[in-house]
């Protein structure tokens, strides 16, 4: 009876040891990073309220966030323009239009196939956005700033 329960030990911790920690949901998303700006060219910081969707969907993907200076989204992989809709209140919006190339990537056996992103312009409406700038195209898994928002000073 000791060496069934010893062989029945031994599988189940080798069967537990032969599975990896693969996680491939968070690790093949490549997202855009944004960031804050004034006029000046000075990081700033939203101390009310922020909420992101993605216009189309019934998506929220940033949802009443306060003292934000970054922000970082996805692009979506099935098409080629994103436009991410930014609501300071329930009448006062902004829009933002990514134009982007997707790039099919191999991530491994487990986890297949991820995509990173060429971003090749990006535009607004110019509700409180004065204007958006690409300061990096390429948009893998780092977590460097891709799009700086410039907003007026009277915000």
């Amino acid at each position: 009876m000791r060496i069934r329960i010893g062989l029945i030990f031994l599988m189940v911790l080798l069967a537990f040891g032969a599975c990896n920690d693969t996680d491939c949901i968070t690790t093949n998303t490549a997202y855009v990073n944004y960031a804050f700006y004034d006029q000046q060219g000075r990081l700033i910081s939203f101390q009310q309220p922020i909420t992101v969707t993605a216009a189309g969907t019934d998506s929220v993907l940033i949802n009443q966030q306060t003292e934000m200076n970054t922000m970082k989204l996805p692009l979506c992989y099935t098409s080629v323009e994103d436009t991410f809709v930014v609501h300071y209140s329930e009448t006062m919006v902004d829009s933002i239009f990514v134009t982007h190339q997707n790039i099919p990537h191999f991530i491994s056996m487990d986890c297949g196939m991820g995509m990173y992103h060429h971003i090749d312009a990006v535009r607004s409406t110019n509700y409180a956005i004065d204007s958006v700038q690409i300061s990096n195209s390429e948009v893998t898994y780092d977590a460097k700033e891709h799009i700086r928002i410039y907003y007026t000073n009277n915000n």
